[in-house]
């Protein structure tokens, strides 16, 4: 079992031994078979392009690299029968104010952007270039029924290539 910590992901941008990158072989030594895989036309777990363990998700692009890990379906995360999780102090529908302090107590540098293409959203990117997204104001057509956070992603674009 993998044991890893939200706050150092935040702050570095690798989880515990697993980072952007790696390749598919080498996360599933670290984790062995996810407990979930898809999307759902996948013929195999081999050529899944998500893997899922607990609450979080692992995406991998054509080439069998790491490209970005996710997780939008969680109370407090976990990590599945393989991957511990600490989650720090991390739990859906954290107002966006609470998250700032305990990322300020934590000493781990952010910033916060607008996100243009969802009202009333921000995203608050660490230092370790994890985006944590939050609603900050209800929109009257929206589906979003409750502020705070609702998923966090490491992603790199460019292992699409």
């Amino acid at each position: 079992m993998l044991a890893v910590c939200l706050e150092e992901f935040f702050r570095t941008g690798v989880l515990g031994e697993i980072s952007l990158g790696m390749s598919r072989e080498s996360v599933s030594s670290l984790l062995g078979s996810p407990d979930l895989w898809g999307p759902s036309n996948a013929k195999n777990v081999e050529t899944a392009t998500i893997w899922k363990y607990g609450d979080i998700e692992f995406y991998f692009s054509r080439a069998d690299q790491l490209f970005q890990i996710f997780s939008d379906d969680f109370e407090i995360p976990t990590g599945g029968k393989t991957l511990h999780i600490d989650p720090w102090v991390i739990h859906d529908k954290m107002l966006a104010e609470t998250l700032k302090a305990a990322l300020d107590d934590a000493r781990i540098p952010f910033t916060v952007q607008d996100v243009p293409t969802l009202p009333g959203v921000i995203q608050i990117v660490t230092a370790g270039n994890v985006r944590l997204m939050c609603r900050i104001e209800l929109e009257p057509d929206d589906d979003f029924e409750e502020l705070g956070l609702f998923s966090f992603c490491l992603s790199d674009y460019s292992l699409l290539s």
